[in-house]
C-alpha cells in the first residue's frame, strides 16, 4: 500500500489542529505511522509537517495562512488539489472539507453534515455566499468517492439522507480519544460543571447557562474551547441577561494537560448539542470517570451507551435536575466512575485503524 494511498495530514499543522478535526487526524495519523512499511499510506503535511508524525513517505504542501471571515480559503482549490494529482496516488483519503479533489480516486472521512442539517444557521445569510457555495460543492464531491468513512451511523444516515451517498459506499469508522494526558493546572476551588468545545450554533450551550440560574451558589460553569470573540460576546450577553455572569470561568482554548485536570474535578461534563457527528467530549469524560450529561442526540448516544444521563436539549429544567442530581448524589460519581472507563474501552485508534486499512483495501479493489 505505501505509496499507493495518500493520507491528508494536512489538518495537524493548520487552524484544525485544535478542533476535533485535529484530534481525529491526529489518532488516525498515529495508527497508521505504527503500521509495517509495506501496509503504510504516504502522508501529506502542510509545511514541515512538524505536529504529523515523522515517516519516510511524506509530500510537503505549501499551504499559506488565509484568515478572512467567511471566505472560504482559496488555497486547496487553486493549488493543493493540482499537487495532489501531480503525486497520482491511487487513492487520496480526504479528511477535511476543505481538500476533497476532483479526478482522483478518494475515501473520504465524513465528521458530520450539520451545516446542511441547519442551513439557515450555517449556509444563509449577509456574507455566507462564498462559504455555502464552498461548502456545497463538496457535499456535492461525497457521492463520487470510492468510500465515506462515517464517524457514526448519524452521520452515515445523514450521508445519504442529505448529499445522496450510495448506501453500500458508506462504512461507519468511529474515533477514539486522544491519548490520556497527566492533568496539570488550577481548577476552581467551588463546584463546577465543564462544556468544552466550539461554540457554533449547534453546540447550544444556552440550557446549561439556564440551568444555572435554578441551581443554588457556589455551583459554577466552566468553559473551554477554540472560540471567535463574537460568539464568545454572545455567550457573555446571555449569561448577563441569565444572572450568572459572574459564576461562569470563559477560559478558550487550554492545553490539554489543564483540560485533563479541568475535567477531572468537574461535577459533570455537560454536552448540550442540538446535533453532533460523534461526542469527543463524552468520550474523554467516560474514560476519565466523570459524570457526563447529554443531549440525546443520536450520535452522543452511540458514544455514550448506557454511561450517560441523556436530557432534552431545549428542557432546561431537565438539565437544571440532572446537574443537581450529579452534584448532590455521591452515587452518580461512583457510577461514572466504574461504567464510563467501561464504555468508553469500547473505542480504540488500534479499531480505527484497522478499519480504515479495510476500507484502503476494498477501494483498491474497486
Amino acid at each position: 500500500m505505501n505509496a499507493e494511498v495518500l493520507f491528508d495530514a494536512t489538518p495537524l499543522d493548520r487552524d484544525h489542529a485544535a478542533r476535533g478535526i485535529g484530534a481525529a487526524v491526529l489518532g488516525m495519523a498515529e495508527g497508521l505511522a505504527a503500521l509495517p512499511a509495506d501496509r503504510r499510506p504516504a502522508f501529506l503535511v502542510a509545511g514541515d509537517g512538524v505536529n504529523a508524525p515523522l515517516v519516510p513517505e511524506r509530500h510537503s504542501v505549501r499551504w499559506p495562512d488565509f484568515r478572512v471571515r467567511r471566505i472560504p480559503d482559496p488555497w486547496p482549490l487553486a493549488t493543493v488539489e493540482r499537487h495532489v494529482r501531480r503525486l497520482g496516488p491511487r487513492l487520496f483519503h480526504a479528511t477535511q472539507p476543505e481538500l476533497l479533489p476532483a479526478g482522483v480516486p478518494c475515501v473520504v472521512t465524513l465528521y458530520d453534515l450539520i451545516p446542511a442539517a441547519y442551513p439557515r444557521l450555517f449556509l444563509s445569510g449577509a456574507g455566507r455566499t462564498a462559504e455555502a457555495a464552498a461548502y456545497r460543492r463538496w457535499m456535492g464531491r461525497l457521492p463520487q468517492a470510492r468510500l465515506v468513512l462515517c464517524i457514526s451511523q448519524e452521520t452515515a444516515d445523514d450521508a445519504v439522507a442529505l448529499a445522496g451517498v450510495d448506501p453500500a459506499r458508506v462504512r461507519i469508522v468511529p474515533l477514539a480519544a486522544p491519548p490520556a494526558v497527566h492533568p496539570a493546572g488550577e481548577v476552581p476551588t467551588d463546584p463546577y460543571i465543564l462544556m468544552s468545545g466550539g461554540l457554533e450554533p449547534h453546540k447550544n450551550p444556552w440550557p446549561v447557562i439556564s440551568a444555572l440560574a435554578m441551581l443554588p451558589e457556589p455551583l459554577r460553569l466552566v468553559m473551554t474551547g477554540p472560540w471567535g470573540g463574537r460568539r464568545v460576546r454572545l455567550v457573555r450577553d446571555f449569561a448577563h441577561r441569565t444572572g450568572v455572569l459572574d459564576r461562569i470561568d470563559l477560559l478558550g482554548h487550554v492545553p490539554a494537560a489543564h483540560l485533563a485536570a479541568l475535567r477531572q474535578g468537574a461535577v459533570a461534563v455537560v454536552v448540550p448539542s442540538l446535533k453532533e457527528g460523534f461526542g469527543l467530549p463524552v468520550l474523554e469524560a467516560m474514560e476519565a470517570g466523570v459524570p457526563v450529561i447529554a443531549s440525546g442526540t443520536p450520535a452522543l448516544r452511540e458514544v455514550g451507551g448506557g454511561a450517560a444521563r441523556y436530557e432534552d436539549p431545549f428542557n432546561t429544567a431537565g438539565w437544571a435536575d440532572a446537574i443537581a442530581e450529579a452534584w448532590q448524589e455521591p452515587g452518580v460519581g461512583r457510577a461514572a466512575g466504574t461504567g464510563g472507563p467501561a464504555r468508553a474501552r469500547h473505542f480504540s485508534w488500534d479499531r480505527t485503524t484497522a478499519l480504515v486499512v479495510q476500507a484502503y483495501d476494498e477501494a483498491l479493489a474497486r
